[in-house]
């Protein structure tokens, strides 16, 4: 397990490279978010998905959430994007907002998912943004701590959950925040939140009622 340090203000492009190569590869890795350090891998790589939930001790039933770079990439996963997802997205993204849309066809089986439905967020973070981009898919965003366990909020706390377990960790420093994204159900007409995290039920509830007035 080899772990790299990575300025959260400046990513630098060959260490970025190498963990985008580990993902490409087939491997899982640990990361920095703005709100707590998560472990991911290639969406799309059943071997790797199944090893997180593994490594995490998680229930093989509940889905995980993924991360994408920007619109394009979720426009790929999604049947199609609702109006109140797009005010949302317009204001929160990229940041702690996870959103529920409708799964598109193509991509039902994926292993991460469970339902007709993907979970989905832009992060509000340079170091994941830079990956993102570099690695060329989304990823699998779960916090990176064994299911019940307290969330790490640094790259020790991942060293101690996961240890030599995983392929590499990205070391950003401690994250801006300990509270988890919101997430919010954009499949039904009014949004239903899921999980309130570090975005409140009023200030979701107040930028949807006024873009309706």
């Amino acid at each position: 397990m080899k772990v790299i340090k990575i300025d959260p203000n400046n990513p630098a492009e060959d260490l970025i490279g190498q963990a985008a190569r580990v993902l490409q590869k087939g491997g899982v890795i640990g990361y920095p978010t703005e709100t707590v350090y998560g472990i991911g891998c290639d969406i799309h790589n059943a071997k790797a998905v199944n090893r997180i939930y593994d490594l995490k001790q998680r229930d093989h039933s509940k889905a995980m959430i993924i991360i994408a770079a920007d619109i394009l990439q979720i426009r790929e996963l999604v049947e199609y994007i609702p109006e109140a997802a797009e005010i949302l997205a317009e204001n929160f993204w990229p940041g702690p907002l996870t959103m529920v849309f409708e799964a598109a066809t193509h991509i039902q089986e994926l292993p991460i998912r469970k339902t007709n439905t993907i979970a989905i967020r832009i992060p509000d973070c340079k170091i994941c943004l830079s990956l993102l981009k570099t690695c060329g898919f989304p990823i699998v965003s779960t916090s990176a701590n064994k299911s019940g366990q307290p969330d790490s909020t640094d790259a020790d706390k991942v060293i101690d959950s996961f240890g030599s377990h995983l392929d590499l960790i990205i070391d950003g420093g401690p994250t801006p925040s300990s509270a988890p994204s919101t997430i919010v159900d954009v499949t039904q007409e009014p949004v239903r939140i899921l999980r309130q995290g570090a975005i409140s039920a009023l200030e979701i509830n107040t930028v949807l009622d006024l873009e309706s007035m």
